[in-house]
């Protein structure tokens, strides 16, 4: 491997997002043999407990509508493309996910929403709990309504 790798995740510092989302660079290295994207967790806003992917999202479908109660997510696009909406029930910013080595940290108390996946398209999400249904608020309105009563 060649000495490209960066020596930590950058944080991408333009167009500040809502609810304390933010875009990472994680660390990259390449050469002739292809390339190679690294996700340490000294390099991650959060720890993880639970890795899952989403794929085969039929043309115009969404995944996401909730936010977490406590649980924190990395989103990444490890195959293809597809784009972000996050909001904290006021302000909203919509991310495209379209390099394996960009990631969206979507903190507790941050409604997503993905939408517009490119054929084929692989989203690779890390998470920083195992999966609890009471974590999630599916409704809007109860989110906005939950969200500014805190």
């Amino acid at each position: 491997m060649s000495d490209e790798i960066k020596t930590t995740a950058e944080k991408e510092t333009h167009n500040p997002l809502p609810a304390g989302c933010e875009v990472l660079r994680l660390k990259e290295c390449s050469d002739e043999r292809g390339a190679l994207t690294i996700a340490e967790q000294t390099d991650l806003p959060m720890n993880i407990e639970r890795a899952f992917w989403i794929y085969s999202v039929a043309a115009g479908k969404t995944r996401g509508g909730h936010a977490h109660r406590t649980c924190s997510e990395l989103l990444v696009a490890v195959v293809g493309t597809f784009k972000v909406e996050v909001t904290d029930g006021v302000n909203c910013q919509t991310v495209v996910l379209d390099t394996p080595n960009k990631a969206l940290y979507i903190p507790p108390y941050a409604w997503c929403r993905l939408f517009e996946f490119s054929l084929g398209s692989v989203c690779l999400c890390l998470a920083s709990e195992k999966y609890d249904a009471t974590g999630y608020i599916n409704d809007f309105d109860e989110y906005k309504k939950e969200v500014h009563a805190s």
